[in-house]
């Protein structure tokens, strides 16, 4: 989570639930690498390494059976209604369906990790901290290299090339599509922002404060809300607008798909429904 990247497509979202992994060696080692991480930021001592190993181990055993199947469950049921046109209904049935699966998954490692905070000494968490404004000092540099055309671009190019990972080859007539969803994402990026620096600030106010409160619950009420992405009620209606034109913007793009690039989809995501059983297993 350190770059701050949320953006719950239908699929997209599904698929982050797996941190980021996109292969079963990938998933498979991934409490090793977690560990080689953590462990090379802030320098685990042997006690805190046994505990986050024992942590990371039982997540995903966790995950594998318990989350896997319910993603698989899901990819097969967008793959049905993908056959044909979303109905309004579905698409919002199916965005929730996402963010309960992601929230579920963050929310599992909220005791692992509000022990591992409580365990830290000040060196610990001081170089945590660094590293967290390190990464975010660097993402925001790379953004700000970028004129605002070229941060457009940069948007409309992801957005297009995230969707032809599923459908194949986007028609010219959908290339407007794009260019409208980074309008969109141009103009909330202020409430965007402003809702990333106050969990950020919430974040770093947690680690710092680690002794004196209940970790624990606070990093569980941090993760409701990093799900829902708010920070205040003077964000909601913002957020509101973009939410819904974005729900929008997703069905009018699943109803400009032709027959090949439904069909692409509906394969596709009928293969990742196969690997995510297996992996289950």
């Amino acid at each position: 989570m350190a770059r701050w990247r949320f953006r719950y497509g239908l699929i997209g979202g599904l698929l982050l639930v797996l941190t980021g992994c996109t292969t079963e060696l990938a998933y498979n080692t991934l409490p090793f690498w977690i560990h080689y991480y953590i462990d090379d930021i802030v320098n685990l001592r042997p006690e805190q390494s046994r505990q986050v190993k024992a942590d990371l181990d039982k997540i995903q055993q966790w995950h594998r059976t318990h989350e896997l199947p319910a993603i698989a469950e899901r990819l097969g049921l967008i793959a049905t209604h993908s056959t044909e046109r979303h109905t309004m209904a579905q698409l919002r049935d199916h965005q929730e369906a996402v963010k309960a699966r992601i929230h579920a998954t963050l929310q599992a490692f909220v005791p692992a990790t509000a022990r591992l905070l409580d365990s830290f000494d000040d060196q610990q968490a001081q170089a945590l901290t660094q590293w967290m404004e390190d990464e975010i000092q660097e993402a925001t540099e790379r953004r700000a290299k970028r004129s605002k055309d070229e941060q457009f671009a940069y948007q409309r190019d992801d957005l297009e090339e995230d969707t032809e990972e599923w459908i194949g080859s986007a028609a010219r007539h959908q290339q407007p599509l794009f260019a409208e969803m980074a309008e969109y994402q141009q103009a909330a990026m202020p409430t965007f922002r402003q809702v990333r620096e106050r969990l950020v600030s919430r974040l770093f106010a947690i680690i710092k404060n680690r002794q004196s409160i209940d970790t624990e619950a606070a990093l569980s009420e941090w993760v409701d809300d990093v799900v829902a992405w708010r920070a205040g009620p003077e964000t909601e209606t913002e957020m509101a607008i973009y939410r819904s034109r974005r729900l929008d913007w997703l069905l009018r793009l699943d109803r400009s798909l032709d027959e090949d690039q439904r069909s692409q989809l509906v394969d596709n995501l009928i293969e990742w429904q196969t690997r995510l059983n297996e992996m289950s297993r």
